[in-house]
């Protein structure tokens, strides 16, 4: 079981295929189990690395303040210890943060950048409606079992045409989000990280080629938030995922390995 250890924590990750190495790194309460839609296709062309971040998963707990900036030092530690220089780096939702900061603070580790359905918080970040911040709020303290609270945050999460048509894939992606359910306090921690996350006046410095993605249906990090991304960061490419919510990787899996394979090619 590879474990590194950084920062004070251990770090699980896992390595697929060969190639240019590229970095995947998950959002809130998720551990690196959710990209199972994504690795095969992009494992195909290239090393993709994955890795529960600090709270999830296989990694280390504390229960001491978390920062975006400090997951991003861990994202650092996850390349050295696989021993890659630079990465294509691809990240969604509290991912595409710790993103954003790692190509900030060590623009010669990167190759390339994907935000996925992220924002870069500050004065230009568009809040999720009142009833959303709630309920995620919420689950810091709920009694619910981790497959109820997965099925409460589903509306959330995904487009309502996408959980009548589709409830087989998001039911297939609950089983793999409790696996190693999230506990309260670490949500509660990376929640407040995501909450405090700042690049707005610092992303127009990430010169690498970008590719901001984001479905039109996003409830919990809304639209205009991947506008914002693409206006600000030069020469930015911007794929808008049509009639999907927040988790476009199951949504539109398919559609959005192939544009990202595209993008990866031509950089």
């Amino acid at each position: 079981m590879p474990i590194t250890k950084a920062n004070g924590i251990d770090l699980y990750y896992e390595v697929h295929g060969e190639g240019e190495p590229l970095l995947l790194i998950m959002g809130l309460s998720l551990t690196s189990k959710s990209w199972f839609r994504t690795i095969p296709a992009l494992s195909e062309h290239y090393k993709v690395i994955v890795f529960d971040n600090r709270g999830v998963g296989l990694s280390g707990k504390p229960n001491s303040p978390y920062s975006i900036e400090l997951m991003a030092e861990d994202a650092r530690a996850v390349l050295d210890a696989v021993g890659i220089e630079s990465a294509h780096i691809y990240g969604i939702s509290m991912g595409g943060m710790i993103a954003q900061r790692l190509s900030i603070k060590y623009p010669e580790r990167i190759k390339s950048l994907i935000l996925g359905c992220t924002t870069s918080g500050g004065e230009k970040h568009v809040q999720p409606g009142a009833e959303v911040s709630m309920l995620m709020l919420s689950r810091g303290s709920s009694t619910a079992t981790p497959e109820e609270m997965a099925w409460a945050t589903a509306p959330i999460l995904y487009s309502q045409s996408f959980i009548e048509n589709h409830r087989d894939q998001v039911a297939e992606d609950v089983q793999r989000r409790i696996e190693i359910p999230v506990l309260p306090y670490a949500y509660m921690l990376q929640l407040q990280a995501c909450l405090a996350h700042d690049t707005y006046n610092e992303i127009d410095q990430i010169r690498v080629p970008v590719l901001v993605i984001h479905g039109d249906e996003d409830k919990l990090v809304p639209y205009e938030n991947g506008v914002t991304l693409a206006e600000k960061i030069p020469n930015a490419e911007f794929l808008t995922i049509k009639g999907a919510g927040h988790i476009y990787v199951t949504e539109a899996n398919d559609l959005v390995n192939k544009r990202v394979l595209e993008f990866l090619n031509n950089h």
